[in-house]
């Protein structure tokens, strides 16, 4: 049986393409999406601005390409946490995909508010394009997780499918999580005062109970406090 084997042409062409994306990405980390040139990318690469349009067929391909990388990034990172966390109890579970989930986003900001806001005037990701499979990468592990403490399972990993209070529910955690870890990471929540790791794993903990109450019905917890 023959295998098919990379060519020398495809494979320089897919590092430069790695290359380039790595200065970019460089250059979002140090100064945000307004730092990342076409002109500033290629004089990095050496190579002509004209000849980046080989391998992006602009600037905004290349936003796609920083966006569709970070969300597969902070994917792996939750997952991660997911499949670390085997055996443990489900909630338990779910709060180190929250730790995980956190802890990219303290470790990469520029590129956490580069997936999750609007930061490029006329930017557009296509639709159905790879940034759309990326982000749903991101909220798997968390819908297993649930699913694993309400005992159904994989069931909720269709979100498109369930209905909608499901959706409801499960979408207001996913703000409890996302909201508190923005607030932290553009400077909201004051360090000094406010431990945000542990604000975030006390208000997950509260919105958890809500959403799958202990077997016993209690809902006596610090948390709640």
């Amino acid at each position: 049986m023959s295998t098919s084997t990379e060519s020398r042409r495809d494979r320089q062409r897919r590092e430069l393409v790695a290359e380039i994306t790595a200065v970019a990405r460089r250059q979002l980390d140090e100064g945000g999406p307004g730092n990342v040139s076409w002109r500033g990318v290629a004089r990095e690469v050496g190579m002509n601005p004209a000849s980046l349009y080989t391998y992006f067929g602009s600037l905004d391909d290349l936003f796609t390409a920083l966006i569709t990388e970070s969300f597969r990034s902070l994917a792996d990172a939750v997952r991660q946490a997911f499949d670390d966390s085997a055996g443990a109890e489900s909630v338990d579970r779910l709060l180190a995909c929250v730790r995980a989930y956190r802890a990219w986003a303290v470790a990469n900001p520029r590129q956490f508010n580069l997936i999750w806001t609007d930061q490029l005037p006329g930017y557009a990701a296509p639709a159905d394009g790879p940034t759309v499979t990326a982000e749903q990468t991101v909220y798997r592990p968390f819908l297993l997780a649930v699913g694993e403490a309400e005992g159904r399972g994989d069931r909720l990993a269709e979100f498109a499918t369930l209905p909608t209070d499901d959706q409801h529910r499960l979408l207001g955690l996913f703000g409890t999580l996302h909201g508190l870890v923005s607030l932290e990471i553009n400077s909201h929540l004051a360090p000094s005062m406010v431990d945000g790791e542990a604000l975030l794993v006390d208000r997950m903990t509260h919105a958890l109970r809500h959403v799958h109450p202990p077997r016993d019905g209690s809902h006596a917890d610090a948390a709640e406090t």
